[in-house]
């Protein structure tokens, strides 16, 4: 499967960039980073300016067919530069797929709602 077709089926509208899938018989696995621009402080709501790190995060996504689908997702760490913040990091959230400490995708949450 392509990485745009999977784009389209599993990312609609969401600012991720399909980098590599791999394909066995009962799991598809997405490795996906991020695209967004800088993420908000969650404390203070300043935008980020500096990155800090990048890393990646696991999260459940929605059965394709049969398949269980994973999502390696890359996102990025960031400074608040606000002094007055008491946050010093924090990690960007991917609207419409990724919310803090979840590892299931805002997709599959709905779907098994």
């Amino acid at each position: 499967m392509a990485s745009k077709t999977v784009e389209a089926v599993l990312f609609p509208g969401i600012d991720v960039r399909v980098e590599c899938v791999s394909d066995s018989s009962d799991v598809l696995v997405v490795e996906a980073v991020s695209t967004a621009r800088p993420g908000w402080c969650p404390d203070c709501r300043k935008q980020a300016i500096s990155t800090h790190s990048t890393y990646q995060r696991g999260l459940h996504e929605r059965p394709l067919g049969l398949r269980r689908v994973i999502v390696r997702l890359r996102v990025r760490r960031y400074f608040c530069d606000r002094k007055s913040c008491s946050r010093r990091t924090f990690v960007e959230q991917v609207p419409g797929l990724s919310e803090r400490h979840r590892r299931f995708s805002i997709g599959l949450t709905g779907w098994l709602r």
